[in-house]
């Protein structure tokens, strides 16, 4: 059994698929499948099911996968320490971003890693929240920013603030939201937001505490999106303090004064990886930009 192996093992298992492990790992998918092939015959154990939906783990590979697991994770945490071991991190950071840049502090971020670990390289990439978790759960990203109404189970992190969001619709319908309840609201036009977004589940269970129905006029998942159809009227909906401001200021957006949410925004990193030298580095940082404040 090579480390290469079960480097394809881990990779095939979160993918699901084996074009998608064979791009993830700059192999053929005839090399990929040889891999797991090899493994299956060596210790005589199926790994994989053959689905329609792509390659699921079978009872035994699920078993095994965890300690897969366990041994990249010695590895990596080996080489990252034999690098360390001359006073200087190294590598690349790869961190999601799901919301603006200024609001997350990431300039703030930035400076501060440069400054503590300036071998430390930072990939930072835009996605939404459902996705960055996702994506941290499975390894691909070493940190993220991501909103949670609840503490994490899939990965693991650590709370940054309670985000207030504030209802929000075009300046022009002041007059129809400045007396009304929530039952009101509930009957205006929303911009409605993915089912996997974490405002979606606080403002389901809103309304639904209420035994409201909302009128969903639309749905979107990106808050560039929300904010060019309220400032066009083509509804209301939720947006974080800032964002509304910002609108109010410029004459395009009226708040909801009759009451607001609130969702967790969190930094997370993959589940047992605390001490991990990428990963601790950031945690480090992170802390203390938001401590600042």
């Amino acid at each position: 059994m090579e480390l290469y192996q079960i480097k394809t093992f881990v990779v095939v298992a979160e993918e699901g698929n084996i074009t998608r492990a064979a791009k993830h790992l700059h192999a053929s998918q005839s090399t990929i499948s040889l891999h797991i092939k090899s493994l299956e015959e060596e210790f005589d154990v199926r790994l994989f099911l053959r689905t329609p939906k792509g390659m699921q783990p079978t009872p035994e590979g699920k078993q095994l996968l965890e300690k897969a697991r366990d041994i990249l994770d010695s590895v990596e945490k080996f080489e990252y320490e034999a690098r360390t071991m001359k006073g200087e991190l190294s590598g690349v950071a790869r961190v999601g971003l799901q919301t603006s840049p200024v609001y997350l502090r990431t300039p703030q971020l930035i400076k501060l890693i440069k400054e503590k670990f300036p071998a430390l390289s930072l990939h930072l990439v835009q996605m939404p929240t459902w996705t960055i978790r996702s994506d941290i759960a499975a390894r691909k990203l070493d940190g993220g920013f991501f909103y949670s109404n609840s503490p994490p189970e899939d990965v693991d992190g650590i709370l940054l603030e309670k985000t207030i969001l504030h209802v929000v619709g075009p300046a022009s319908w002041e007059e129809r939201m400045a007396s009304a309840n929530w039952e009101d609201l509930a009957r205006l036009d929303w911009i409605w937001t993915p089912e996997e977004c974490s405002f979606n589940v606080k403002l389901e269970e809103t309304f639904s505490a209420r035994d409201l129905k909302v009128s969903k006029a639309m749905i979107a998942d990106s808050e560039d999106t929300h904010n060019a159809l309220v400032k066009s009227g083509n509804g209301i909906t939720v947006m974080r303090g800032d964002e509304a401001a910002e609108g109010v200021e410029k004459g395009e957006f009226y708040i909801w004064p009759g009451g607001h949410i609130e969702v967790g925004l969190y930094f997370g990193f993959p589940r047992k990886k605390e001490n991990d030298p990428v990963v601790r580095a950031l945690l480090d940082c992170v802390e203390k930009v938001w401590e600042k404040a």
